[in-house]
């Protein structure tokens, strides 16, 4: 484990050292998941909202609602785009709340994503209570520390899937059994393309697809910097030209990736941090079936695309997404009994299989990109 002692500012972003990182359990107690995340303020920062996040959780459960989570793409990959995904995942929220009723409460990453126009005054709300341990710290100064992995953002959203302290119910208050929620939501295919179908005109998904794109490309500035952008070699953007060859083929080439992806692909299928969320539900709801307080009949129910899972579902994990594997336990279990190689990231994948030969890369994104999912 790295020193994580109080720093001033000037030690918190020196280029000289890359930032510290650990590598452990979030929940130290139910050890089931493991990944590497920031040391210094940024851990500090993801503590504090991590609390923010437990709170609403415990207002809902004061309420007597029924908890869901919802598990949604967000990054900037394969053609997705951040924004986008934003729009859909806070679409879909709405929408379940209104066909579901008042009664149920859907937790959406969405809503508390650090590295986006909203979040960042969650981040400013966040340095500011951390002024003792880190005086004359700015926002600036964080981001040019570093900026959170999908690590950073695992380890929130296992303890908040996890730790269950704060539950009235005195016979599973803190068993850590991820005790806040009834159910977990995976949004898929058909929850986009309600999206789209609502927010554009058009008969057919592609019309619906290009009318938003369209309309995002003129109204919303940072999506014109994305698609309608190039580096113009000196530290800057330039505008695409369409009248020069090159720069309508770029132009096309991202019109047709987001095309693609919306079209295709967008489902938590293609996210690594949902491979995880989904395995954190299944190894909770295996721990809940062992445990006298809980059992077979109050193991959280899962959902993928509107539908409920099937039994085999149920049973069943997929491949890990920013999970870290012990170098000793790289396998994991097959239906008949055998182990197979367990990867350490995770492939494109339908919960019910595998597509092998198309992998999705775990580079970082690039300084564009504001959130890892």
């Amino acid at each position: 484990m790295h020193d994580t002692h109080t720093a001033t500012p000037a030690t918190l972003h020196d280029d000289a050292r890359p930032p510290d990182t650990e590598t452990g359990y979030p929940v130290p107690d139910r050890p089931i998941m493991k990944f590497t995340w920031h040391t210094g303020a940024w851990f500090d920062v993801f503590e504090l909202h991590t609390a923010l996040i437990k709170s609403d959780l415990a207002r809902a459960q004061a309420e007597g609602r029924v908890v869901v989570y919802l598990s949604c793409p967000i990054s900037s990959r394969g053609g997705g785009h951040f924004a986008t995904n934003v729009d859909i995942a806070n679409h879909t929220a709405r929408r379940l709340t209104e066909q579901w009723g008042e009664r149920f409460f859907f937790l959406n990453p969405a809503a508390y994503q650090l590295e986006s126009r909203q979040g960042t005054g969650l981040i400013t709300r966040h340095i500011a209570a951390l002024q003792d341990k880190y005086p004359g710290l700015t926002l600036e100064q964080l981001l040019a520390q570093t900026h959170p992995t999908g690590g950073d953002y695992m380890r929130m959203w296992s303890r908040v899937l996890i730790e269950d302290d704060y539950l009235a119910h005195p016979t599973r208050k803190d068993l850590k059994l991820g005790g806040a929620f009834d159910a977990y939501y995976f949004l898929g295919p058909t929850d986009a393309r309600e999206f789209f179908s609502l927010r554009s005109g058009g008969e057919s998904l592609t019309d619906r697809m290009e009318g938003y794109f369209a309309r995002r490309y003129t109204t919303d500035p940072q999506f014109y910097l994305d698609f309608g952008t190039v580096d113009d070699g000196a530290g800057g953007r330039r505008p695409l030209d369409p009248s020069r060859p090159q720069d309508a083929v770029v132009y096309e080439a991202r019109r047709r990736a987001f095309l693609v992806y919306y079209g295709t692909r967008v489902s938590t299928a293609f996210s690594l941090g949902a491979h995880d969320e989904w395995n954190i539900h299944h190894r909770l709801n295996q721990a809940r079936r062992a445990d006298a307080a809980y059992g077979v009949g109050e193991e959280m129910a899962g959902f993928f695309d509107g539908r409920q899972f099937s039994l085999g579902d149920t049973e069943q994990e997929t491949l890990p997404g920013y999970e870290v594997l012990d170098a000793t336990a790289r396998t994991r279990s097959a239906p008949d009994g055998a182990t197979v190689p367990a990867l350490s990231q995770a492939e494109v994948a339908w919960p019910y299989g595998t597509l092998p030969e198309l992998v999705l890369p775990r580079e970082p994104l690039d300084s564009t990109a504001q959130a890892t999912r």
